[in-house]
């Protein structure tokens, strides 16, 4: 994580050192986003017939590559194509841990190491552009490239010694042995407590991606004419209070269930969005992207954790390579939706737009998901699980 936005300074950057125009250039974020999305199924499956650990380490290799390739990119279209398959990269790697967890970590304990994992991959997210911009400073455009490339070495080492498949786990096989079924696809999107977990996560990505990426660094510009410094430290105290709220959130998970952090968080971001509108000012956008990042914790992580309890007997790979799809779609779909809806009406629209889909998806987890797991302490402390 720490490697992916290392280069996150200089993306577009770069990519107008070639001549291109802004709205050009932005398509070297789409196509790393769109390497990521066509690689989660396939990896998932790869996953779940060849096993985690080598999808990761040809992932991780596939980054590594394609970084040292961007840094010495002799045209845009090349640099695009190097992004695409950096992201695919990425994909593999992304959905192959997440099985991997998946695999090792008990039910009842889910949620808590998921978030201590979470909080790392927030730290790694937050240190980067900050290395990045230095290495940029000192060494030229293309340097955080190769600092990519030597965090992807990293990753490869330390996928290749340190991680192993989990033994003693029975693998989900299904008869035949087949490659790949659509009837699996729509059979796990059949079951409603996973699929519902399917539209929470698409629905946050969709929020990240168009609220807090794209839209409101316009509307802080635009609206209250604040600069890129006062944006950037804006979002940033919705990162920090993510990060503190990673782990507590991980044990509310665990303890409360999964389906009220999933419906409370959503229906709070929502409030978020409700609160940068009615914000007149910078401390009232940092109010705002406070209890933005607040919520995102829980919206963010319990969602994984319902869909991993709800897939249990299915081919875990394919489940969460179909999770990670619909979040990366949101991803995708996010901005240019809200984008276009901002174009067509004002700046305020999007807010309100993306509130109604909040709270939709908020009463769609209350109505068809079904909690799996309930867990609650005995007289000794422990944890204990139920289905």
């Amino acid at each position: 994580m720490m490697g992916m936005s290392i280069v996150s300074p200089i993306i577009s950057l770069y990519a107008t050192s070639f001549g291109v125009s802004l709205a050009v250039a932005s398509l070297a974020i789409t196509a790393h986003a769109f390497g990521r999305f066509v690689s989660d199924i396939p990896a998932g499956i790869a996953a779940d017939k060849i096993g985690r650990r080598p999808i990761m380490i040809v992932g991780s290799v596939l980054v590594m590559v394609t970084a040292f390739l961007n840094a010495s990119a002799e045209n845009f279209a090349l640099y695009l194509v190097y992004r695409f398959l950096e992201g695919v990269g990425s994909g593999m790697w992304m959905t192959s841990r997440q099985t991997l967890l998946a695999d090792i970590l008990k039910p009842e304990e889910r949620g808590r190491i998921m978030g201590y994992f979470q909080a790392f991959m927030l730290i790694g997210s937050s240190a980067g552009p900050v290395i990045g911009g230095f290495v940029a400073e000192a060494w030229g455009i293309s340097a955080p490239f190769y600092a990519y490339t030597a965090t992807g070495l990293l990753c490869v080492l330390l996928t290749y010694f340190l991680i192993y498949e989990p033994k003693g786990l029975t693998r989900k096989r299904v008869e035949g042995e087949h490659f790949f079924k659509l009837s699996d696809v729509v059979r796990l999107l059949k079951n409603q407590t996973y699929s519902m977990a399917c539209l929470a996560t698409f629905v946050v990505f969709f929020q990240r991606s168009g609220i807090r990426t794209d839209i409101l660094p316009i509307y802080a510009a635009n609206q209250l004419g604040m600069d890129p410094a006062a944006i950037g430290t804006i979002l940033g105290f919705a990162t920090i209070t993510n990060l503190l709220i990673t782990v507590p959130i991980g044990y509310a998970i665990d303890l409360l269930g999964r389906k009220p952090v999933i419906i409370w968080n959503i229906l709070i971001m929502a409030g978020a969005d409700i609160g940068f509108i009615l914000a007149g000012d910078y401390w009232g956008l940092a109010f705002a992207a406070v209890i933005m990042g607040l919520a995102s914790g829980g919206a963010g992580q319990a969602p994984l954790a319902l869909a991993t309890d709800a897939s249990y007997n299915e081919r875990r790979g394919l489940a969460m390579g179909v999770y990670r799809l619909m979040g990366d779609l949101g991803s995708m779909i996010g901005p240019i939706a809200l984008s276009a809806i901002a174009d067509a009406t004002d700046l305020h629209t999007p807010f309100w737009v993306m509130d109604g889909l909040l709270i939709f998806s908020a009463l769609m987890v209350a109505i068809f998901a079904k909690e799996i797991i309930k867990t609650r302490f005995n007289k000794d402390g422990v944890v204990l699980s139920q289905t």
